[in-house]
């Protein structure tokens, strides 16, 4: 082990902190402010900030810094060993930007995204963290200018400097000179109390502004550090190096997980994905949303100079690394240790159902026992929870806004887990072993359980042979009956969609977890394999029930799904497939996501909507795809406020996705799903339950509901 050198300065005590910074805030360094071209807006022309106060009861931000005292209000002490005082700042980037400049109160909102959508609501209801990501960062989508601000310290004394956030792993968003001028003069001109400098954040920024030539602005760099703390502690893991390109890719392929611990080369501007332990090679801020994060999380977290050069030796092993307060160190670590530790990390364990494999009837929607709480779980054991939920609304709604469907039990999934063998090695060297039996062993294995790298290959390789299975005939004539009887053709095609016992539940929610494909039972039923579908000739390929059977099932082991349900502590021993199949709807209006309330805002009980065109994803949209969003105000069972809060990016301006009569029938339908729809599981106190529920608006009009599930909101304390 070879730690690098303490840094060339220690953190200053809290006390000393105190005392240079009323030295610093005495000096009124505003003399040399740089002189303003504009007169700032008055203060009341701005009331955003007011009038949020008002709603919250709590000061959330302000529009000009006037005086020293503001500035304190707004920062809070800063542990980095080169700033005394930090905060956080948002300005227009575009002319109908939602909000005026404004600085954050920072012991009252850390990271922007949860500030936007609590203090301003109506703005931004339903946000997302992508779409908040190309709010601030991407030059196409970009509406504000958003950063860092602290008192610095440097060689020379102190000075207030500023940071412009972009994505450091897309050299193409980088800020320009032009950016930065255009952020800097709304702040300088709400800064009464001296000259604003920026400061690059990151190696593109540094590279760019070296190339500029008569910046308007101030321009000031940090002196160079060794180490930097942000959460000392210890944490277990296995060690990963990446660039932030490879931090990309990996996060995509789902290639680490909370028994890791990152060095990264750079500071990503974020890292939503659980792990034990971050090194970055650039510098943090106490209010980056890796360390917020971190904090929250109890994982140690601290900048290191060239990690890649000093971890290098420690890449793949499992180890102990710790932040300490002035250096950092590393050592190899046991399997038991980094347990005991994950263990204490993670959350209380979410316990699912066993499943119940005695039957293996294919009942409808309408024909499944919903009746009382008892026949409900018993239903959600042998059909998994989205049929059962579903099976549950339907069998108490109009039938109007029903899709046909059934129901395929884990009795299947098991018999063909049990059924195919494959050749693999357990440990006792190659042979012929069953899908159920590999599962079991592998969470016996601690190769498997500790090394993400392992775990992948592994699982990827199960996935293929479980495509690559064959199907029980009986079960594949069985679906060909039923999906005749039930939509009136073989060739209907058909939605066959994720219905596990780890999912859609209260706690544990897996959204987006598992895999839903199309189906057609006349191309199970000719003599080819043959393209275009049976069902379909826009469908190139054929889309047998055995090829969906197999990709709905497989889904069950994406590295993703099990990262995330080891995270929540589900037995992975417990967990089974079933199907909902249900019609497959084309052509449809508009696909449509509808919470009976603001997810995002505490207490705020309007139901949000948000929809998009066609057969455009909602959820999982690509960049630069933003739905309809719409707040809708219900009384009563009656929408009488309609607040539409982001239009569509895919319709032409003044148009709408939804129009008031078809929001006004959405509302009302909602409301009366709160009423009807039972709820078996007990909200947790300090939580409110909304249902979170997926709609299609088809091509006549119509609208169909296709998935329901609660949702748990945490209130404010």
């Amino acid at each position: 082990m070879h730690p690098p050198p303490p840094p060339t300065r220690s953190n200053p005590a809290p006390w000393a902190l105190l005392v240079l910074l009323a030295a610093v805030l005495s000096c009124h360094p505003d003399d040399t402010a740089a002189p303003l071209d504009t007169e700032p807006p008055a203060v009341g022309d701005e009331p955003h900030c007011d009038q949020a106060a008002a709603r919250l009861g709590y000061e959330v931000c302000v529009h000009r810094v006037p005086d020293e005292e503001t500035y304190d209000r707004v920062t809070v002490p800063s542990t980095a060993v080169d700033q005394l005082q930090v905060g956080k700042y948002l300005v227009p980037a575009v002319d109908d930007a939602a909000l005026p400049p404004l600085w954050m109160v920072v012991d009252r909102f850390q990271l922007h995204y949860d500030f936007l959508v609590t203090a301003f609501p109506d703005s931004f209801a339903g946000l997302s963290t992508t779409g908040y990501y190309e709010l601030i960062l991407y030059p196409d989508t970009r509406q504000f200018y958003a950063g860092g601000h602290a008192v610095f310290l440097d060689s020379e004394g102190f000075f207030y400097g500023f940071t412009v956030w972009d994505d450091p792993a897309d050299v193409s968003a980088t800020v320009t000179m032009d950016d930065v001028a255009a952020a800097w003069r709304q702040l300088q001109e709400r800064f009464e109390i001296g000259e604003l400098s920026w400061v690059p954040g990151t190696a593109n920024q540094h590279d760019a502004a070296a190339l500029w030539d008569g910046a308007p602005f101030p321009i000031r760099g940090l002196e160079e550090l060794a180490y930097e703390v942000y959460n000392p502690g210890a944490a277990y893991g296995t060690m990963r190096l990446y660039t932030l390109a490879e931090l990309a890719e990996a996060t995509q392929q789902a290639g680490y997980t909370y028994e890791d611990i990152l060095a990264i080369s750079e500071a990503p501007t974020d890292l939503e994905r659980v792990v034990s332990g971050i090194v970055t090679g650039t510098r943090q801020g106490d209010l980056s949303h890796l360390n917020v994060r971190s904090l929250a999380r109890g994982t140690p977290n601290c900048f290191v100079a060239d990690p890649h050069r000093e971890l290098a030796s420690w890449e793949g092993l499992l180890v102990r690394f710790e932040c300490g307060e002035l250096t950092w160190s590393v050592a190899s670590a046991t399997l038991e240790e980094a347990q005991a530790w994950w263990d204490e990390l993670r959350p209380e364990p979410v316990e699912i159902c066993t499943p119940d494999t005695s039957v293996d009837a294919l009942p409808t929607l309408l024909e499944l026992d919903t009746a009382t709480a008892e026949a409900r779980a018993l239903a959600a054991c042998r059909y998994g929870a989205k049929g059962s939920n579903l099976a549950a609304l339907y069998q108490r709604i109009d039938s109007a806004y029903q899709l046909d469907g059934f129901l395929i039990p884990f009795a299947w999934y098991d018999a063909f887990m049990g059924a195919n063998r494959w050749e693999v090695d357990l440990g006792q060297g190659a042979g012929w072993h069953s899908f159920t039996e590999t599962v079991a062993a592998w969470h016996q294995d601690g190769d498997f359980l500790s090394d993400a790298s392992v775990r992948r290959e592994r699982l990827e390789a199960l996935r293929a042979a479980m495509l690559a299975a064959p199907q029980d005939p009986a079960l594949v004539a069985a679906l060909g009956e039923r999906i005749t009887a039930v939509f009136g053709s073989s060739l209907a095609m058909v939605r066959f969609r994720s219905s596990s016992n780890a999912e859609d539940g209260l706690v544990f929610n897996g959204a987006g977890l598992y895999e839903s494909t199309s189906a057609c039972a006349a191309d199970s039923q000719d003599d080819d394999e043959l393209g275009p579908s049976a069902c379909d000739p826009d469908k190139a390929e054929e889309e047998s029930l055995e090829e969906a059977l197999g990709t709905v099932w497989a889904s069950l082991w994406k590295m993703s799904a099990w990262d995330e349900r080891d995270w929540y502590g589900i037995d992975h021993g417990q967990v089974a497939m079933g199907i909902l199949v249900n019609t497959r709807s084309k052509d449809e209006a508009a696909n449509v996501v509808a919470f009976t309330g603001n997810p995002t805002a505490a207490g705020d009980d309007r139901y949000l909507v948000n929809a998009q065109v066609g057969e455009l994803e909602v959820v999982s949209a690509e960049a630069g795809v933003t739905p309809e969003r719409v707040l809708l105000t219900v009384d009563a069972g009656e929408v009488t406020e309609i607040l539409r809060v982001e239009p569509s990016s895919e319709v032409m301006a003044g148009q709408q996705v939804l129009g008031d009569a078809v929001l006004g029938e959405l509302g009302a339908l909602l409301h009366s799903i709160t009423q009807v729809y039972p709820m078996d599981q007990r909200v947790p106190e300090g939580g409110a339950l909304l249902w979170d529920t997926e709609w299609k608006r088809l091509s006549d009009g119509r609208l169909i509901i296709k998935q329901i599930r609660p949702y748990l909101r945490l209130e404010d304390e």
